[in-house]
């Protein structure tokens, strides 16, 4: 693959999937400066595999990278200090949709990386298994986990 032909298939990455790994590094990581720093690891990573081969399902394969570079920064944060996810601030449009943010906010993050693939990017939970190198049966049942703790959540809440 030439320069200019991995220039052209990188942007053309960069427009189709940078929404996708900016929700998936924000929904993991739960703040924005860690977000952009794993973002950036992502597209780096990427750029450096299409210089050897590039993936068969760039979507995927960009989710698993995200997906475990957000694993990877958490590990890191777990030994090292951290800023808690209450000490941020977020704009949101309604008291409703900043209510609802912080509720999944508040699963634990399994349950609200299968969540957000799911629902946000749209992935199947096939296609989630792969990405989070789980069990078809267990991406379900954190889905399912999932979704009644936030029906649990919002009942409380009215």
């Amino acid at each position: 693959m030439g320069e200019n032909s991995i220039n052209e298939t990188f942007q053309s990455a960069i427009d189709e999937y940078s929404d996708m790994v900016t929700r998936i590094c924000i929904v993991s990581l739960g703040n924005m400066i860690d977000a952009q720093e794993a973002y950036l690891n992502c597209f780096e990573s990427l750029y450096m595999q299409l210089k050897k081969k590039p993936p068969d399902d760039t979507g995927k394969w960009l989710a698993k990278v995200a997906y475990n570079e957000c694993k990877s920064m958490l590990r890191f944060k777990l030994k090292h200090k951290f800023v808690s996810i209450d000490d941020i601030t977020m704009p949101f449009d309604t008291a409703q949709e900043s209510e609802l943010i912080q509720i999944v906010f508040s699963l634990p993050e399994k349950y609200r990386n299968v969540l957000h693939l799911y629902v946000n990017v749209g992935y199947s939970t096939r296609e989630i298994a792969e990405i989070t190198g789980q069990k078809e049966s267990t991406v379900r049942s954190q889905l399912k986990r999932a979704r009644e703790r936030l029906k649990k959540e919002l009942e409380k809440g009215g």
